[in-house]
């Protein structure tokens, strides 16, 4: 395997002139001095960094050129040139091949967001030896930002195989003039972000919050409610603008586990706060699962159309489009109730409660350890998924499943929030196991819903039109596919509760929160 050429990217500090610096190493070399020509460069990445956080950094030069590069090195994965380039925001925005092949599992139904825009221009220097051979390039470049009065000065130095000496030699005479600091091929990018107010990686779906046992039960339940919170309030302008369809799915998960958090973490918080909010967010839950419902509904596309024969795919697009229309009402009402005066008077409610020195007068549990109290919340939820699962039968109707799922969605919940407060090996343990669970009954859950909605959207289909004729058709093929595949989810549901509920996983849980 032939080695990588080397190479060092140090920052040019605004005393440094390119001339002086060339001319200092050109008494050794030829020279070959070749202006680069300006490109506008601009970094892609989703809201979460999907890109980011598995090495990876889009860029598009100009408009008709994207690039996928490894992180940090810079080395180029896969590259697209063509017309009609400028407008790909999602993994199926691209045409067929490589790059498209390998953003799709990554981003998902993400959306490309461009982060930072940078116009660069340059400078290739070419260094010769006494027999005409290149030994070393040297990479002047000047980029500077979009909407802000920055530039950022890099100097790259990179490097010939079999001439190492001569490296040496150049990246001595470099740091001679004071050029010392070395950065990343993503230098500029990174810090250009961190001038728009962000910086990579400062936002992921999955929750973390770092707990400290000797915490009162309250002070761990304000932090816990003030990271839910300012995910919702994260995520709220990418929904009003309607970037993609996560936003209001982590927006919806966050609220889901502040809900779940006043009725599980009980008498820490006054009891007209917790009374008071769970009423408030319940109703937040009700004006937004209209428009998530229909978001998933439509995620749901390709798999009916590969469920179904061509010959009825037609009524499934017929479908999709009414759910398109009515997704399109939803959005507008959801925008609308986001933006509304009552709305931003409770979120500010709750800010200022969960930011204030006075959390109310002391309630019973409000002073205890939170570890202490923390493994008789996770204990409990786990004693009553043992119980609730096993009074499920064979026979047993759709309605105990759910209740399980729920059930089991809150013992995942109040695993993250109080993870820190125990061995992290053990905690990954005890998720991965509920994991294998939470599958099964979720994917249960998601086939009796698309079978209820199928179900309600045929009863108010009027006979007569061939449109639909062919739509109701399409719709009982949908419902006799979809109900033999939750039988064999419910038929595999017993297994994934055996080892849920073997004794390992009892005394683990006994020993850690018991």
């Amino acid at each position: 395997m032939i080695p990588e050429p080397k190479e060092k990217i140090w920052l040019l500090p605004e005393s440094a002139a390119m001339n002086a610096i060339v001319d200092d190493i050109g008494q050794d070399f030829t020279i070959e001095i070749e202006p680069q020509p300006a490109v506008t460069i601009t970094w892609f990445d989703t809201f979460d960094w999907r890109l980011y956080r598995r090495r990876k950094v889009l860029l598009r030069q100009n408009k008709d050129s994207w690039y996928l590069l490894r992180r940090p090195s810079g080395e180029e994965i896969v590259s697209l040139q063509g017309n009609g380039l400028v407008g790909c925001s999602f993994s199926s925005d691209f045409p067929p091949g490589r790059l498209r092949t390998v953003l799709e599992p990554i981003l998902g139904v993400r959306r490309l967001l461009p982060l930072v825009t940078l116009d660069s221009s340059g400078v290739l220097i070419r260094f010769l030896n006494q027999d005409e051979k290149v030994v070393a390039f040297l990479f002047f470049h000047e980029q500077r930002m979009r909407k802000a009065d920055v530039v950022f000065r890099t100097v790259k130095l990179r490097g010939i195989r079999g001439y190492d000496k001569d490296f040496k030699a150049v990246s001595k005479s470099i740091r001679r003039h004071g050029i010392v600091d070395s950065v990343s091929p993503f230098y500029a990018l990174e810090e250009g972000v961190r001038l728009t107010g962000r910086c990579p990686l400062d936002y992921s779906s999955e929750f973390s919050i770092t707990l400290k046992p000797e915490m009162s039960a309250r002070q761990a339940t304000l932090a816990i409610f003030r990271r839910l919170l300012e995910a919702m309030q994260r995520n709220t302008p990418g929904i009003i603008d309607d970037l993609d369809s996560e936003f209001l799915h982590d927006f919806r998960v966050a609220l889901r586990r502040t809900r779940s958090g006043l009725a599980l973490i009980k008498r820490v918080l006054p009891p007209e706060i917790t009374e008071t909010f769970k009423k408030e967010f319940a109703e937040l839950g009700r004006v937004t699962g209209a428009a998530r419902d229909l978001d998933v509904y439509l995620l749901y596309e390709k798999d009916y159309k590969s469920r179904l024969p061509a010959s009825l795919r037609g009524g499934v697009e017929a479908f999709f489009a009414d759910i398109r229309s009515r997704r399109e009402i939803a959005q507008k009402e959801l925008v609308r109730s986001l933006r509304s005066p009552e709305y931003r008077e409770m979120i500010s409610r709750w800010h200022d409660y969960l930011d204030s020195d006075d959390g109310g007068e002391a309630s019973e549990n409000s002073e205890l350890p939170i570890k202490d109290l923390a493994g008789k919340i996770i204990l409990r939820s786990y004693r009553r998924i043992l119980n609730d699962g096993k009074a499920i039968k064979p026979s047993s109707s759709d309605k105990k499943m759910h209740r399980l799922r729920i059930h089991c969605k809150k013992l995942r919940y109040s695993l993250e929030f109080f993870a820190s407060l125990f061995p992290p090996a053990d905690i990954r343990t005890v998720i991965n196991q509920l994991k294998k669970l939470q599958n099964n009954l979720g994917a249960f859950n998601d086939l009796s819903v698309q079978q209820e909605m199928l179900h309600q959207y045929l009863a108010r289909l009027r006979p007569g039109s061939g449109r639909n004729q062919q739509l109701a058709s399409a719709i009982g093929g949908l419902l006799t596919s979809l109900h033999h595949e939750q039988q064999q989810v419910r038929e595999a549901f017993f297994s994934k509760f055996r080892r849920f509920a073997r004794s390992e996983n009892t005394g683990l849980y006994k020993k850690l929160f018991g």
